[in-house]
Order: C-alpha cells, then sequence, then structure tokens
C-alpha cells in the first residue's frame, strides 16, 4: 500500500522543551506539564520544587536535573519530562528473530545508538489486548483480535480461532488523561482513510488502532474523528505535533505481512522506519526533548508454539542513554508508566505497579 513520507521534518521551526515557546533544549521549564487536575503534576498548576536551576520551575512533584548534559525536570521516578512522544508499534517478531535477520541495516544501526531491551516482553496474545493495554493498564479481559463494534464477545466468539465479535469497553485511557492535564494526543494509522474508521481493509487492520476500543473515543464522532487519522496527516501536525502521537503502520509496513513471516517481513518494516523513524528523529520536536519509542506488540506466532519470548524496542531521545542494553524485565505497563510519567499524568491499571524503564536514561 502507498505510503506517505514525511521525511526532512528537521528543516521545521518549533521551539519546545519543558519550558514556554521560547525555551530551548537546554532551558526546558514547565511547558504544560504543570496544567491540568493530574496530582502528578500538581493539579493546581502549582510550582513544584521551586528549582530555577536551568528548567525553570518545574511541576509539582518533580525536580529539577540533567540528562545528557541537558536540564530536564524529571518525575520522581528519575524519567525525564518530554514536551512529545511518538510510539510505533511493529508486528509479531521476537528480539531473537530480528536480531537474526540479516536485512534490516536501519535497525541493526539504530541498535549501536539506540537504549534497547534484552528482557521486554507482550503481556498478552494475539495482537489486541497488548494495544489496548499498551494505552490503558489492562487488556481489558479481551483475548483476541475482535472488532471495535458488533455483537458483543463471549468466550465462545473470542479465542485464539474466532474474532467475529465486537469487543469495545468502558475503560479509562491515557487520552482521557492527558484531556484532563490540558495535553494533546492522536492516533496515526496507516491506510484508516476516513478519521474513525471502524472497518478493516487492505492492509489497514482497526486491531492496531486500541483508541478505537475505547467507549469513551469511538462513541464520541467528533472526538474520535479529531483523534483518530490517517498516518498522512502526521506530517501536517509536526510543526506543532501532539504531547502523544501514537503510530500504527499497515500491515505490510509493521512486519506483520506476509503470513507465514519470512524475510520479506522484515526488509518492508526496516525500509519504512529507515524513512519515517528517521524523520521524527530528524525533527525539531524531537530534537527539543521528544521521545520516540518504536515497540514490538508481541512475539513470533502469538506465542506459539514457543513461550513468551522477549520483543525488541528502542527508546531514543536526546534524554536517553545511548548505545545501551536494558537486561531489566519489563513489559508494555512499563512503558505505560514511563510515557505517563514522562507527560506529567498518573499511571493507570497495571502501570501503577509497574516499573519504568527509568535505566534507559542517565541518573538524575
Amino acid at each position: 500500500m502507498r505510503t506517505t513520507s514525511f521525511f526532512g521534518f528537521g528543516a521545521l521551526v518549533f521551539a519546545l522543551g519543558c519550558g514556554d515557546a521560547g525555551s530551548t533544549a537546554a532551558t526546558p521549564g514547565t511547558g504544560d506539564a504543570s496544567t491540568g487536575a493530574d496530582s502528578s503534576t500538581g493539579g493546581d498548576g502549582s510550582a513544584g520544587d521551586g528549582s530555577t536551576s536551568g528548567c525553570g520551575t518545574c511541576p509539582t512533584g518533580s525536580t529539577c536535573g540533567s540528562a545528557n548534559g541537558i536540564a530536564v525536570c524529571r518525575a520522581a521516578s528519575g524519567i525525564p519530562l518530554f514536551k512529545n512522544v511518538f510510539v510505533i508499534v511493529m508486528e509479531n517478531t521476537s528480539k531473537k528473530t530480528l536480531d537474526a535477520a540479516t536485512n534490516t541495516p536501519y535497525l541493526k544501526a539504530l541498535a549501536q545508538s539506540a537504549a534497547i531491551g534484552s528482557d521486554y516482553h507482550g503481556v498478552a496474545h494475539p495482537s489486541l489486548p497488548n494495544y489496548v493495554a499498551m494505552m490503558s493498564g489492562d487488556t481489558q479481559g479481551i483475548s483476541c483480535d475482535c472488532d471495535p463494534t458488533g455483537n458483543a464477545c463471549t468466550g465462545l466468539t473470542c479465542n485464539a480461532l474466532l474474532h467475529g465479535c465486537g469487543c469495545s469497553h468502558a475503560a479509562a485511557s491515557i487520552a482521557d488523561q492527558l484531556e484532563a492535564a490540558g495535553k494533546t494526543w492522536k492516533s496515526y494509522a496507516e491506510g484508516m482513510g476516513t478519521p474513525c474508521n471502524k472497518t478493516s481493509a487492505g492492509a489497514y487492520a482497526t486491531r492496531h488502532v486500541p483508541f478505537l476500543y475505547y467507549d469513551g473515543v469511538q462513541t464520541s464522532a467528533a472526538r474520535c474523528a479529531s483523534h483518530v487519522v490517517d498516518y498522512a496527516a502526521l506530517a501536517g501536525d509536526m510543526g506543532a505535533p501532539p504531547s502523544l502521537a501514537f503510530i500504527a503502520p499497515n500491515l505490510t509496513n509493521d512486519m506483520h505481512d506476509p503470513f507465514p513471516a519470512n524475510a520479506t517481513n522484515f526488509a518492508n518494516g526496516d525500509a519504512w522506519l529507515s524513512t519515517h523513524a528517521k524523520a521524527i528523529l530528524e525533527s525539531a520536536a524531537y530534537k527539543a526533548g521528544g521521545l520516540l519509542v518504536i515497540v514490538w506488540d508481541e512475539d513470533d506466532n502469538s506465542g506459539i508454539p514457543a513461550a513468551d519470548d522477549p520483543v525488541p524496542i528502542f527508546v531514543m531521545s536526546p534524554y536517553a542513554k545511548t548505545g545501551y542494553a536494558s537486561a531489566t524485565k519489563a513489559d508494555h505497563y512499563s512503558l505505560l508508566a514511563t510515557i505517563e510519567d514522562g507527560l506529567g499524568v498518573g499511571r493507570l491499571g497495571k502501570a501503577a505497579q509497574a516499573t519504568p524503564l527509568a535505566d534507559y536514561f542517565p541518573a538524575k
């Protein structure tokens, strides 16, 4: 399927950081992390520790520190506060499988410069419950790749073989948290076409768009249409990207297809990332205190017949370690905790007990 490149956004001028619109990466200040009702950011927008040493005034619950020589406010967990977070989710690949691939030059190079994990895991099988958990802190009882709409699923219609049912859920997600805190979010799905498209077609798969499964989003036509959009819209948003950009490539570019998987899957995904992830890394938004995470939803063949193998994760930020491999066991709840801490909102569901990916960043 035809894709849209937004390569070259590094030329865009957009001053970001932890501070106001005039801040630079070296002087992050309060930004919008001090707004909203969430207790982890002060709720009333009050000043945090009062530090003004290169950070401006940090939000309540955070302190001024540094990472890679850049002044930055940091959450109590040690996670830096990010202005923008980009998450790209890839498909069905164990870390050992990707490591063994010989036709992924971009990812091979990225592994040498990013912070990666050697013991990072999905939380369920098949795909959909991982996506839902990643943005809401729980699988919400979903056990198959069901549809956003349709008859409610039962144990007979939602299992490893059958998924001809609907499984939207009245669950809170990070979308609700961000809006309550005065922050922004968007989900970008390649091949979606019409915003809030709830019908899979061609290489577009609704099961890779978790926000379609939260009742609070999908039942609000205006909210869904303005936040759950085709991937092509990201190009126009990069001048002022949302606080959270959740990106789902199509089934070819996320390494899912063809099935069964072969070397073509890896080449396709690597080629897509070499253009699209590279564009984010070269953008003004990323360079001024952003975070890019490339993560896979689950291991090869949904855990069949092998056990739950580690999946790849690449973490990149001006604040992150480079050329680092974490041996700490982590999962999608750890990632959600990292994103929530980094955007100054509370933690949902199982993310509340999860250990965030703090070791991927230099100690404050």
